[in-house]
């Protein structure tokens, strides 16, 4: 059974992050990094179905979608999923 830990949830962070990077790209939206943060922390929170993880979980997860969407707006890989 899959479970939170799973790269797959990883991924899926990272990778909503890149797709929300891309939209605010489009509609010309600039962010700050605490706005940023605010935004990884809302995909883990949808992507979860509101449930609460450890923090250090919770973290690793945020770290990814944050990632992702730095990875889009900057055009370079940054960190990596483990």
């Amino acid at each position: 059974m899959m479970g939170p830990d799973d790269l797959f949830f990883l991924e899926a962070c990272r990778s909503v992050g890149k797709r929300k990077a891309d939209a605010d790209k489009k509609a010309d939206i600039d962010l700050t990094p605490e706005a940023i943060d605010e935004v990884a922390a809302t995909i883990v929170y949808t992507i979860s179905s509101g449930a609460v993880f450890p923090p250090d979980l919770a973290m690793r997860l945020r770290k990814a979608a944050r990632d992702g969407y730095l990875e889009s707006i900057t055009g370079k890989i940054i960190g990596g999923l483990n």
